[in-house]
């Protein structure tokens, strides 16, 4: 009984080694050599975009909380270039995505049902193109889009 669970322990071993050479193999040909890639310049870019269409009026174009509509805001918006920084060097992705979706309430953003920034960030389910509303954002789009401006906060962020 205990050399047929040897055995069998021993053929588990093997075959998982194996596999972990082949994948180090495969990363090795296709010049991986570490983890999960970041975004790509491009996605930063596309980021950047969302942010100047959505963030900058209230964050500035510098995300340093100094907007052109900064001055009317009774509390002023967040520097977002520091965020790391003021979270103990950990950066708060689900944070950012909560403010943005509408989930973590901000009185400056407006309420869940209509923030600042309009559907831009919503999920909406229906036709696509119904000329009564905008049109349809999958889960999946707007997640997208979030990952996006997200990326892109985390590719500004000071020391």
């Amino acid at each position: 009984m205990r050399t047929c669970v040897r055995s069998r322990l021993s053929l588990f071993v093997m075959l998982l080694s194996t596999i972990m050479l082949a994948q180090g193999v495969a990363r090795a040909q296709t010049g991986i050599t570490s983890g999960p890639v970041g975004p790509s310049k491009s996605d930063i870019q596309k980021g950047e975009l969302e942010f100047r269409l959505y963030c900058a009026q209230c964050h500035g174009m510098e995300a340093t909380g100094n907007g052109p509509v900064a001055r009317a805001l009774k509390t002023r918006p967040a520097n977002l270039r520091t965020l790391t920084k003021n979270h103990g060097g950990v950066f708060p992705e689900q944070e950012i995505r909560d403010f943005v979706d509408g989930t973590k309430q901000m009185a400056a953003h407006g309420d869940r049902e209509m923030p600042i920034w309009g559907l831009a960030f919503q999920y909406r389910g229906g036709p696509v193109g119904d000329i009564h509303g905008p049109p349809a954002a999958s889960k999946a789009e707007v997640d997208h889009r979030i990952g996006l401006l997200v990326d892109y906060i985390r590719s500004i962020q000071t020391e």
